[in-house]
């Protein structure tokens, strides 16, 4: 189960889904299955669209966000700028907004992209922190609320010596407490967790970078010109922050046929926020290729506040065979009627009759 900003923590999309799927599973299998969707449970994040803004963590259930100061608006995540060996504290806000009491546990975990898509992720309770999730200390690991409550859980974050410069994240997670099962071999376990994110900027040299390492492309040709399925293609990329800024960059996508016609054009759009130290792999699908062409990818990506640009290049052929085959019929038809025409023609051509030889006549002596 993955630790999400804003999300429940399933597989599915909604606990309705999972519920139907369990419901489908029990009626149409044999298969008696336990699943038990662990929030925090699986080294993974739920995916968070990055072109907004990260939001404030709510499942409906209960909500947490970085604690308001004062007359100030609303933070929707933590951000510090510090030097090494400095140290702040602060604290997130959890409200219950169920009817029943809630019983949360909290930890605090280090960041990383789910390399699949870019996700933002929270490590699961019990692995071992190497980064922000290790500088944080939770002034408590339980929090009741009764409901409508709300509730502060406190911390303090040191960053140690010597520790890299640059951007460094990370986050506090509040979890329900793991669920119990009851025995029953299709039941179907659902924990929840949300997680507020902790930036920290340590001071020193700042390093952007961003490199497109590899593109895909993949095509799947129309079958025939304006009939039927009409095909497409996909784009994967591997993207590589390997410098000590968290990135967004601005990609775009442009598919090229062989005489230079643009068949696609995906325009200047963000793709998702990248760690330093991350690599990840994003797709963009097509709808729509020739039935026969060969398709050049063109990738760009640009980030203008820190001056990164990145491109990567791919190619592959666009081949109907099912066109190709109605084509050479066409053209196997159209060759065997003018042959068929031209004999036709040859044959009902009257015959001239043989020429005999001839004579001169005989001129008559004097």
């Amino acid at each position: 189960m993955w630790v999400g900003l804003g999300l429940d923590l399933t597989t599915f999309s909604s606990q309705r889904r999972a519920v139907e799927w369990m419901r489908r599973v029990k009626q149409g299998s044999s298969l008696r299955l336990t699943l038990t969707l662990l929030a925090a449970g699986v080294a993974g994040a739920l995916i968070v669209p990055m072109s907004a803004p990260a939001q404030a963590a709510d499942n409906g259930a209960w909500s947490a966000a970085p604690t308001q100061q004062g007359s100030f608006a609303g933070r929707q995540f933590f951000f510090e700028e510090l030097a090494p060996g400095a140290t702040v504290k602060d604290s997130i806000t959890v409200k219950n907004a169920s009817a029943a009491p809630l019983d949360l546990d909290v930890y605090s975990a280090d960041a990383f992209n789910v390399e699949a898509g870019a996700g933002f992720a929270l490590r699961k309770r019990g692995e071992t922190n190497t980064d922000v999730g290790s500088w944080i200390t939770v002034g408590k690991t339980k929090i009741v609320l009764q409901p409508g409550q709300k509730g502060n859980v406190p911390f303090t974050l040191t960053v140690p010596r010597g520790v890299t410069p640059g951007d460094h994240a990370g986050g506090v997670v509040t979890i329900e407490p793991a669920p119990t099962p009851t025995g029953d071999s299709s039941q179907l376990l659902i924990q929840r967790a949300l997680g507020v994110r902790v930036y920290v900027r340590v001071a020193g040299p700042l390093s952007p970078r961003l490199t497109v390492t590899n593109v895909d492309l993949a095509v799947k040709p129309a079958r025939l010109p304006f009939v039927g399925q009409q095909g497409g293609a996909t784009v994967t990329y591997t993207v590589e922050n390997s410098g000590n800024v968290r990135l967004t960059a601005n990609r775009q996508i442009v598919l090229k046929g062989i005489f230079g016609n643009t068949l696609h054009d995906t325009g200047t759009g963000p793709i998702p926020e990248i760690l330093p130290g991350s690599t990840v792999r994003l797709t963009e699908n097509f709808s729509g290729m020739p039935v026969l062409d060969r398709v050049s990818a063109n990738l760009v990506l640009s980030e203008k506040a820190n001056n990164v640009k990145s491109a990567g290049q791919a190619s592959a052929w666009s081949i109907s065979w099912v066109f190709l085959f109605l084509l050479l019929l066409l053209i196997l038809g159209t060759l065997g009627a003018i042959w068929w025409s031209r004999l036709g023609t040859a044959a009902s051509s009257p015959v001239s009759p043989a020429a005999g030889p001839t004579t001169q006549p005989e001129t008559e002596q004097p």
